[in-house]
């Protein structure tokens, strides 16, 4: 008996242990539940579709959140002989179903806000309660967002990042649904039910249109990492600005192959090195930019390729090689 409860508290422990990124994923869990819980609740009881339909926004998250957990508890993994360039297409993979479901409920519940436009009672006279619960998500959704990306940067995980820009959406989505209900006081109390109904199901449709747009661009981003598109041009300058910077110690550069899969970013570089160049000063060379890189992308993952030169720089079979006299210097 003592033994299950110590395995259960174990678990219960392991599960709020702050010191990990699944740790910050399963705040976002607990977050979304609780927002889809009472968001739904609350706009049927008081009427009010906009904030329902925001709660329904929250239930995708819900599944958004245990996707989540689960990528991120893959995508920290390092690479192994199986997966020799880590676990991080768990991160596209599951960001891209997470984007689909939430392209299909959204598509739904769009249809439905279209429908039923201007169409059911007004908000039942619990104004205030529905204002005073939105400020307070609001000011949770904004916490998150920001707590969520201080974790992508700390832990480099593209995800959280993503998760980050839900809840900034979210909370952005929450500031409409304020002013809208504030507009609903007023327009209730010179008696405009009508068009306070009318304006409750625009805003319903305007933010339902709104939360469609972070994850158009994740889902756009997932698909350039499992297509294995290499890094945007800014990176790839800054890598061969790098490369530049050590071009007098190579005879040539070719080209640089870079990929992402996850956190990790993989350089390859591929250079001509002097004919008689000994694997030392290949390996000199390659720690050099590995350092170099890893200032700048600290999840980086650098190699270098290099072949000999045809050996032009011999001269009546005197060596005059720019190259090795830098080496040599």
């Amino acid at each position: 008996m003592y033994k299950q409860k110590y395995n259960f508290f174990t678990l219960l422990s392991s599960w709020f242990k702050k010191d990990t990124p699944v740790f910050v994923t399963r705040v976002s869990f607990i977050a979304s539940l609780f927002f889809a819980i009472f968001g739904i609740l609350l706009g049927i009881m008081e009427g009010s579709l906009a904030v329902q339909i925001n709660g329904l926004i929250a239930g995708v998250d819900v599944l958004n959140s245990l996707l989540l957990i689960t990528a991120v508890k893959h995508s920290i993994k390092s690479p192994d002989y199986v997966y020799n360039y880590g676990y991080g297409k768990y991160e596209s993979l599951s960001t891209l179903a997470s984007s689909g479901l939430f392209f299909i409920v959204s598509a739904y519940t769009l249809y439905e806000a279209i429908s039923s436009f201007g169409q059911g009672e007004t908000v039942s006279g619990n104004y205030y309660i529905l204002i005073s619960y939105s400020v307070i998500s609001f000011f949770i959704m904004n916490f998150l967002h920001r707590y969520e990306k201080k974790a992508s940067i700390k832990y480099n995980i593209p995800m959280l990042e993503y998760d980050s820009n839900i809840w900034k959406m979210d909370s952005y989505i929450e500031l409409g649904i304020i002013c809208n209900l504030i507009l609903g006081v007023v327009l209730s109390y010179f008696d405009y039910n009508n068009l306070a109904r009318i304006v409750d199901s625009i805003t319903a449709v305007v933010l339902m249109g709104y939360a469609l747009k972070t994850p158009l661009q994740g889902s756009k981003n997932a698909l350039n990492q499992l297509l294995d598109r290499t890094l945007p041009d800014k990176l790839g300058f800054e890598i061969m600005s790098i490369v530049v910077e050590h071009l007098d110690k190579m005879c040539e550069y070719k080209s640089i192959h870079t990929r992402q899969s996850g956190k990790d970013i993989f350089i390859e570089i591929d250079v001509v090195l002097p004919f008689d160049s000994t694997m030392e000063e290949k390996n000199s060379l390659e720690f050099e930019l590995q350092e170099a890189i890893i200032k700048k992308f600290p999840t980086a993952i650098s190699r270098l390729y290099a072949k000999a030169c045809g050996g032009d720089c011999m001269v009546n079979g005197i060596r005059k090689c720019p190259v090795t006299a830098i080496i040599n210097r």
